[in-house]
């Protein structure tokens, strides 16, 4: 073992791990081109519910076929498949009530049809394990939440968000066990971020199922958002000030008599800026119990597609004459 390996010995040797290579795959390739029987597990996944009714318990998740194939077909089911997944249909399922819930079964022999035709061609359905399914129901409950947008925004120069966000449809029908949807207050969107908007945009989001089991159902997978977008401009418009005295008529001079307003509209809007439109004030009974005559400014009215920036000046002094 000490002695250096030489040349012929190493030739030899490199000769014999060749063969034992070839022999190896030889006897590979004989075995997955065989027919074998195996056992696998499957995971059942029930699909088409009774109407009406939301699964809470399947006993029996796992079943377990008896195949035929080859060898190839077999390993690569074994090694290379993941997990095994088995749609059983729950259309056709007679139920039982009791109390609260309602139970049902499937007899697997029947099915064997169903099953075989979810199998890669050339695999051969031998047997199911156990020969029975059990599932448990109880009622479906549904209500309507509202939808709330997940989405941030970042404008062009000027230009700004020119009403909310719009959402259709802007609520969705949930149904599951009653103990879970009466704890969901909404139902989330995927998140989406719209950049220097200078224009209306909209974009279809997926709605978030809650993490919730049994899962809850949702009316609608995904809904439309539209962002309305406009350009802004500030603008100034001169509004008389009024002293307002709750039951009292009283003689007054306010200086200043008006009170200019700084507000950004949409340009869209601009042409309908009115001073008629505002409603500048004081309060007359929360002046005196301050103690002073010179109160600050409140916007009692003004419309909707206004943003009011500034009152100047903010305060202005009154004097109630005799």
């Amino acid at each position: 073992m000490r002695k250096p390996i030489d040349g012929k010995l190493r030739n030899r040797l490199s000769v014999f791990l060749v063969c034992i290579a070839i022999s190896t795959l030889m006897w590979m390739l004989i075995k997955v081109t065989r027919e074998y029987e195996a056992p696998l597990r499957f995971t059942i996944h029930p699909i088409e519910l009774p109407q009406g009714k939301v699964l809470v318990s399947n006993p029996d998740s796992l079943v377990t076929l008896v195949l035929n194939a080859k060898g190839l077909d077999l390993y690569s089911r074994l090694f290379f498949s993941g997990q095994n997944i088995l749609n059983v249909s729950l259309a056709k399922i007679r139920l039982r009530h009791d109390g609260e819930d309602y139970s049902g079964y499937l007899r697997t022999s029947r099915m064997l049809k169903e099953i075989a035709a979810q199998l890669p061609a050339g695999v051969k359905l031998i047997s199911v394990d156990p020969d029975t399914v059990h599932f448990v129901f109880r009622k479906t409950y549904y209500r309507k939440v509202p939808i709330k947008a997940n989405v941030t925004f970042t404008f062009a120069s000027q230009y700004q968000l020119y009403d909310s966000v719009h959402l259709k449809p802007d609520s969705v029908r949930i149904g599951g066990l009653k103990s879970i949807i009466d704890t969901i207050g909404f139902i989330q969107t995927n998140g989406r971020k719209f950049e220097k908007l200078s224009e209306n945009s909209s974009a279809y989001l997926h709605l978030i199922k809650p993490a919730a089991y049994p899962p809850v159902i949702l009316s609608a997978d995904s809904v439309l958002v539209e962002v309305k977008v406009e350009k802004f401009t500030e603008a100034d418009i001169v509004v008389p000030v009024k002293l307002f005295s709750e039951g009292r008529s009283l003689s007054y001079r306010i200086f200043p008599e008006n009170v200019k307003l700084t507000c950004r509209v949409a340009m869209h809007d601009y042409k309908r800026l009115d001073p008629s439109l505002f409603e500048a004030s004081i309060n007359y009974d929360q002046a005196t119990l301050s103690g002073s005559n010179r109160t600050l400014v409140e916007i009692k009215r003004k419309p909707a597609f206004v943003k009011l920036v500034k009152i100047d000046p903010p305060k202005v002094e009154f004097l109630i004459l005799k």
